[in-house]
């Protein structure tokens, strides 16, 4: 076993008192041991700015491949039933190299336009008032995550891929099923989330062949369309991934990426004010959410030879995970990188989203819908503010972040 640090044995992404607030734990890994091994989990930390861009931009060394293998295996009973729906752990674009993850990307790119997004503005302002009227109809507190926040961007990412709005709760589901079915769990509980995975893959897999034999006008029926020179168009077993891909990552990032900038606009007293004054500020205030408390907490790497990273020998196959929340916060580029500034001016410089190949390919949408909602809101809902002495919890995960609540009040 690797030997390094004694905070690899701190760390414990799952226990609530560290999801509450991971960010002490990562300033001390970036002080005392920038790269560290963690027994719990087999892999390695990386944890400045410097280091992670480092393996970001080298996916030959450090491979996406296993980029969402399980960190603790799920038992042969939950295996068996997602194998029976036809489920792989292969995530196309997540977890793909060149040439197969530029294949991919190349075809998404081709039926996933910006025109396609940019046509998407009127339908989430339409679906986000919506919202807002039945919140604000003689209600004078909420929880938003489930009201509007998971509505707003569950709405978003199906309308895009065509899909019936009636699906949408048991497709959050499913969703939920498949975050926890790779975390440690009792078996009994295990097996629940292994059928949700399994009934998901069958759904989607019914939705392609729909599209096939009656094509619409959605990013599934573009995405079976879509051509590039030399390439085979893609199979219905690469689309059921894909899509399992894009609907898991379009609805949670934007999800968490809305409730991370409420619950950090309206814990610092008068930037709410502040917005409403001046609602240039948005964008800037968006960019600031992912550097200070990013959606995704950070993706997985394996190298495929040994590598030195911060002076640290690793040897081939080992998993690194590198941590974008972390690295968002380091001072070497981050002036006062614990402090929330909506006015920061390299705000964008951040991870949140990941960097090269593998950034998100859903980041405009992301931001467009939180850009929408934030606005909206400050029009309708002026004196919002956070139910006082409400938690905020966290589901356990160690790649995604985002509250599973968040109580808010506004009025007298």
């Amino acid at each position: 076993m690797p030997t390094t640090s004694s905070l690899g044995l701190e760390y414990t992404p799952l226990e609530p008192l560290f999801q509450e607030d991971p960010f002490p734990f990562y300033a001390r890994l970036r002080r005392e041991a920038p790269v560290t091994f963690v027994p719990a989990f087999q892999l390695w930390l990386v944890s400045r700015y410097q280091d992670v861009m480092a393996v970001l931009k080298d996916a030959r060394r450090f491979s996406s491949r296993d980029t969402l293998r399980p960190p603790v295996e799920p038992p042969p009973e939950v295996w068996a039933i997602l194998e029976s729906a036809g489920y792989t752990p292969d995530y196309p674009l997540l977890g793909d190299d060149p040439p197969a993850h530029t294949r991919l990307r190349t075809l998404l790119g081709k039926a996933f336009t910006l025109a396609r997004i940019q046509s998407l503005e009127p339908r989430i302002r339409r679906v986000t008032t919506t919202c807002l009227d039945t919140l604000t109809s003689g209600e004078r507190n909420a929880d938003i995550v489930a009201r509007l926040a998971t509505p707003v961007s569950m709405y978003v990412t199906t309308e895009l891929l065509g899909i019936p709005e009636a699906d949408h709760a048991r497709i959050k589901q499913w969703c939920e099923d498949e975050k926890l079915c790779f975390t440690p769990l009792p078996l009994e509980q295990h097996l629940h989330t292994a059928r949700g995975v399994a009934n998901f893959r069958l759904y989607l897999r019914d939705l392609v062949e729909d599209r096939r034999e009656s094509p619409r006008d959605d990013l599934i029926s573009s995405m079976l369309e879509a051509r590039t020179e030399g390439e085979r168009p893609l199979t219905t077993e690469e689309l059921v991934a894909l899509i399992s891909v894009l609907l898991f990552a379009g609805h949670e990032t934007s999800t968490n990426l809305l409730t991370n900038a409420l619950h950090h606009l309206l814990r610092h007293p008068g930037l709410w004010r502040e917005l409403r004054e001046d609602t240039s500020l948005i964008r800037n205030a968006i960019e600031e959410t992912l550097r200070f408390d990013p959606p995704i907490v950070g993706m997985m790497r394996t190298t495929t030879e040994p590598v030195e990273i911060a002076g640290t020998s690793l040897p081939r196959g080992s998993r690194v995970f590198p941590l974008f929340a972390s690295a968002n916060r380091d001072e070497q580029l981050f002036e006062q990188g614990e402090r929330f500034d909506i006015h920061r001016p390299n705000a964008a410089r951040h991870l949140g989203l990941g960097h090269g190949i593998h950034y998100c390919i859903g980041a405009p949408l992301a931001r467009l819908g939180a850009h929408i909602t934030l606005e909206l809101m400050l029009e309708r809902l002026p004196d919002l503010r956070l139910s006082p002495g409400a938690p905020v919890t966290y589901l356990p995960s160690l790649l995604h972040r985002g509250p599973r609540q968040l109580l808010m009040e506004w009025g007298a």
